[in-house]
């Protein structure tokens, strides 16, 4: 796992099943989306889970493993490329680079 990036063994959610936020410190809700897979690195592909962007991190939620999630702090979150080549990876992907704290 890169730097920045935490592995969590617990889920902390809410009764809606969304991780809990630090609205104390100002942390917002911003997008999610459902049915997102997840590749690190060189690492297998995660099976789908929920991506949660937030004012201050980007969290993903295993369906399959409902102890198994990600979440990483950010400075600054943008969109690197969109891929539809199979040659360079066996599915259709997005690449994002977060600049973490």
């Amino acid at each position: 796992m890169g730097l920045g990036l935490l592995h969590f063994d617990g889920r902390i959610v809410d009764d809606d099943g969304r991780p809990l936020l630090e609205s104390d410190d100002g942390e917002e809700l911003m997008h999610v989306e459902p049915g997102v897979a997840v590749a690190l690195g060189s690492r297998s592909m995660e099976s789908p889970g929920t991506l949660y962007v937030t004012s201050r991190r980007v969290i993903w939620l295993s369906d399959a493993d409902k102890g198994k999630w990600y979440a990483v702090d950010f400075l600054s979150l943008s969109l690197h490329a969109v891929s539809r080549d199979l040659e360079t990876y066996p599915f259709p992907c997005i690449y994002t680079q977060v600049f973490d704290l």
